[in-house]
């Protein structure tokens, strides 16, 4: 201890002499003051901002929004935004756009119609049903279209029988509304597809190309309107970039095709053309036709100037006056199928004159033909909005004499049904059509219900690719399916035909298919009841919800 307190010692007295002698030999430094730059501070710009009312549809967010997005603009929950969104604007509004919307219900139902008042009522629960359903309708929604009908309608009632999902499962609300039928729901229109069923409302269609979209009442009008110049700057982007969409029904991109079942002018049929008029078959479901872009028929007998007149109690062997054929060219008929099983009762050569006088008329065919090639080959009509049609047909009922070979006319076979998958899978693979529609001669059955092959046979043809599927064998109409996506009718019944003796026979579907921008979205079906031996009318609104009830319920709806 006592050698560490002298080394310190000694170690303090050197530091003090060297401290010492440091202050004598140096002199200190003088300080000078130096400027030391200090940070700007600026002021981080508001970006500007956009506002989007709940409810605006998805299609117009998801074309402005990225538009705005690099520009700068960013979305906000305030309504006082530089640039507002919003639903049913005032006449400020820089930018207007109309969405329609469809009210739509599981396609085997049966009312067709429900009143803007009624729904109003139903939706805030003024009323515990909607009048033509038999039960009160389950409502299932996504949150966005609450948000639209809570603008159109008010807030839905506290105790309405009201579901609703996510927007993220869209795609399941036809399921979800099929497994809790009745059920109703509404949807954007370009958003359609076969397995609802629209419903018209206080009469109006958003189906029919002349419905007045301004009065139509499920039409919702969406508005941009800017706050400042940032909210201007936003609309002439918009609008220099097109991205603002004015509509999602543009009547100019939708095409309607009506298919019907079997036309024979022949037997009693023709008789009472001869008495009444060439065209009256057709005076009163002409309405129906009336929009038609494609007007479609299966004619089973051919033309022939050897054709004695009209026998009302003749047998099954048929043939046509040519002076009937003025009752296609009245309907603007403009493609006849041929897989009939009469077209060659007297022989080849009123085949060939029927074609001859098909192509005259302007009228293309398919599913028969000149010869087998010709037969087999599928007819490809082009629409006005570039929509390709391709229609393709088989006889599988025979008889032998029915059918093309190499070398003489006559309906197409359908063989083993491998050939015309085929031509289905090489229309759809290699491009050449947008909508594949297949019509068949199949065997015909005394029933509403498709037999286990037929429904086999048809779900084979939808799971080649085609979009249609109907059959026209059958005088006694048929009932529906959805395969693979698929639309198929497996009988529609007659057209223009003499068979009066069972109501079966007498009862007739016509299909109307909408196509929106080159795809199916929607079949409206026409029901009717023969009259004279020769002219379809349509049901009364008693006779049609029977005969559908009766057709959903064989189906196993």
């Amino acid at each position: 201890m006592q050698r560490l307190m002298t080394r310190a010692a000694v170690v303090m007295i050197t530091l003090m002499v060297l401290g010492c002698g440091a202050s004598q030999q140096t002199t200190p430094p003088i300080l000078t003051a130096t400027s030391i730059p200090l940070p700007t501070v600026t002021d981080t710009p508001t970006p500007p901002t956009v506002w989007i009312q709940p409810g605006v549809p998805a299609a117009i967010i998801d074309s402005i929004v990225p538009i705005l997005a690099d520009a700068g603009y960013v979305q906000t929950e305030n309504a006082g935004a530089d640039i507002q969104i919003a639903l049913n604007p005032s006449s400020t509004f820089a930018l207007t756009a109309q969405w329609v919307y469809a009210l739509v219900a599981p396609f085997p139902t049966v009312p067709d119609d429900v009143s803007s008042s009624d729904f109003h009522s139903y939706w805030q629960g003024g009323s515990t049903t909607l009048p033509g359903f038999d039960v009160p309708p389950q409502i299932i929604v996504t949150q966005s279209m609450v948000d639209v009908f809570t603008a159109r309608f008010g807030a839905p009632g506290a105790n309405i029988p009201l579901t609703i999902i996510d927007d993220a499962q869209a795609d399941q609300l036809d399921n979800l509304a099929w497994d809790v039928r009745p059920a109703i729901s509404m949807i954007p229109f370009e958003q359609l597809d076969p397995t609802w069923k629209v419903l018209t409302i206080d009469g109006q269609s958003p189906l029919d190309r002349a419905v007045d979209v301004n009065t139509y009442p499920l039409t919702i009008r969406i508005g941009a309107a800017a706050a400042n110049d940032a909210g201007n700057r936003a609309i002439d982007l918009l609008q220099s970039s097109r991205a603002w969409l004015s509509t999602n029904r543009d009547t100019s991109r939708m095409t309607v095709i009506v298919m019907t079942g079997v036309t024979a002018l022949t037997r009693a049929t023709a008789y009472f053309m001869d008495i009444r008029g060439i065209a009256y078959p057709a005076d009163k479901i002409a309405p129906f036709f009336a929009d038609a872009d494609i007007l479609h028929t299966s004619n089973e007998v051919s033309f022939t100037p050897q054709c004695p007149p009209p026998d009302p109690n003749g047998d099954e062997t048929f043939c046509s006056d040519p002076k009937y054929f003025e009752l296609l060219t009245t309907i603007d008929l403009d493609i006849v199928e041929l897989t009939g099983n009469h077209n060659n009762d007297y022989g080849t050569a009123p085949s060939g004159y029927s074609l001859d006088l098909y192509d005259r008329n302007g009228i293309a065919y398919y599913g028969g033909g000149r010869d087998l090639a010709d037969a087999t080959a599928p007819r490809i009509l082009t629409t006005p909005d570039g929509t390709r049609i391709a229609f393709v047909g088989c006889n599988s009922a025979g008889p032998y004499k029915a059918w093309a070979t190499d070398y003489t006319p006559g309906a197409a076979p359908c063989d083993d049904w491998s050939g015309i998958q085929q031509t289905i899978a090489d229309l759809k693979t290699g491009d050449q059509a947008d909508i594949v529609i297949v019509t068949l001669q199949y065997i015909e059955l005394p029933q509403y219900a498709p037999s286990d092959r037929q429904r086999s046979d048809f779900e084979a043809l939808a799971a080649a690719g085609a979009d249609i599927i109907s059959g026209s064998q059958a005088h006694q109409p048929m009932g529906f399916s959805f395969a693979h996506g698929k639309f198929i009718h497996f009988g529609v019944g007659n057209l223009f035909f003499d068979q009066m003796d069972y109501i079966e026979n007498r009862q007739m579907f016509a299909d109307k298919y909408i196509l929106y921008e080159g795809r199916l979205v929607s079949v409206v079906l026409f029901t009717g009841m023969m009259e004279d031996y020769c002219q379809p009318r349509p049901m009364t609104p008693e006779e049609r919800a029977d005969f559908l009830a009766l057709i959903f319920e064989k189906n196993g709806w």
